[in-house]
């Protein structure tokens, strides 16, 4: 008997012509349009043989077209994101590098000049682009200079007396001005005590040397006002115009005893300079005032330095280290 031979399914991606199509029997699958369909047996006992038709779909006629299109859509959404990130990039590095970089000059009451060596050692240490300058002096002389037309960015003076004369000036008329520490006077002996002096009474009949600042320096008005609310007249005193100089007369041994602050008793510790202390009872603690100048306030470097003075926890460690109490 002749059989005919038996054809293989029909696989194919364009047009493989077959008869016989029975739509009952379309079905879909993945995209593709696809037939199934039998042929008759015309008597033959061997089973009818299964053809499979794929229609080509009106994707499959243009793939390239297809293809070229969805690589330029991909190629157009890169090239519109990547200008923009480039853009906000290059902005923000630019926005960055401005924020971090400048000088800063700061004229401080002396008492300051211990903590404020390392308050500008760890700013210019997380601003490397950043250049502060610390000037120390007696807060008097500090304004004396600004009154002779210095124009430092930021002024940090020992009293209130002597900001207020500041604000008085062009460079500081109308600034704000905050508490950044206060401090507290103390008397201190040299080491060893070698003029026996044990309380500020002892001042009355002592023939060793006192330094104290001069009256018009915050550390010499606070000791001149002890010194006369006591009664007592020193016998053998040496006036200095910073409170870093009594500091000196004294941990050097060239004076017996001295008024200075409490941080400048903690930073002769911190040198080893065992010096004895005398607390005076009746002082108030004296607040620091800073201030930003005209200068200073158009100055996003100076405003920015300030802000981490006030509020940084680092800047409050180190200040507190030192023997000052930060503002609250």
């Amino acid at each position: 008997m002749f059989r005919r031979p038996v054809h293989s399914v029909c696989r194919v991606s364009y047009n493989c012509a077959t008869a016989d199509h029975h739509e009952e029997n379309n079905v879909y699958k993945l995209g593709k349009y696809t037939k199934r369909h039998t042929e008759p047996t015309h008597g033959r006992t061997s089973p009818p043989q299964e053809y499979e038709t794929i229609k080509e779909t009106n994707f499959m006629k243009t793939p390239l077209a297809a293809l070229s299109a969805l690589a330029a859509a991909t190629l157009a959404l890169t090239g519109c994101g990547a200008p923009q990130s480039s853009s906000s990039s290059s902005s923000s590095s630019a926005a960055s590098s401005q924020a971090a970089s400048g000088k800063v000059e700061v004229f401080a009451a002396a008492s300051l000049n211990n903590a404020g060596a390392d308050l500008e050692k760890a700013y210019e240490a997380a601003n490397p682009g950043v250049d502060v300058t610390f000037v120390y002096e007696g807060s008097a002389k500090l304004v004396n200079q600004i009154e002779q037309g210095a124009t430092p960015d930021l002024l940090i003076t020992a009293d209130t007396k002597n900001m207020d004369k500041a604000k008085k000036l062009d460079q500081f008329s109308g600034s704000e001005t905050n508490v950044l520490v206060t401090n507290k006077l103390v008397l201190v002996t040299a080491e060893g005590n070698p003029g026996k002096i044990n309380s500020l009474d002892d001042l009355k009949t002592t023939d060793g040397v006192v330094a104290v600042c001069k009256e018009d320096v915050p550390c010499g008005t606070i000791a001149h006002q002890e010194l006369k609310k006591h009664d007592i007249t020193l016998k053998n005193a040496t006036t200095e115009s910073k409170v870093t100089d009594v500091a000196t007369k004294v941990t050097t041994g060239n004076a017996d005893a001295g008024f200075i602050y409490t941080t400048d008793l903690a930073a002769a510790k911190k040198k080893g300079v065992n010096l004895g202390s005398v607390e005076l009872t009746d002082v108030e603690r004296n607040e620091y005032p800073a201030a930003l100048s005209k200068t200073g306030s158009s100055s996003e470097t100076a405003k920015k330095f300030n802000e981490w003075l006030k509020n940084s926890d680092e800047a409050k460690k180190i200040l507190t280290e030192y023997g000052f109490n930060t503002a609250q």
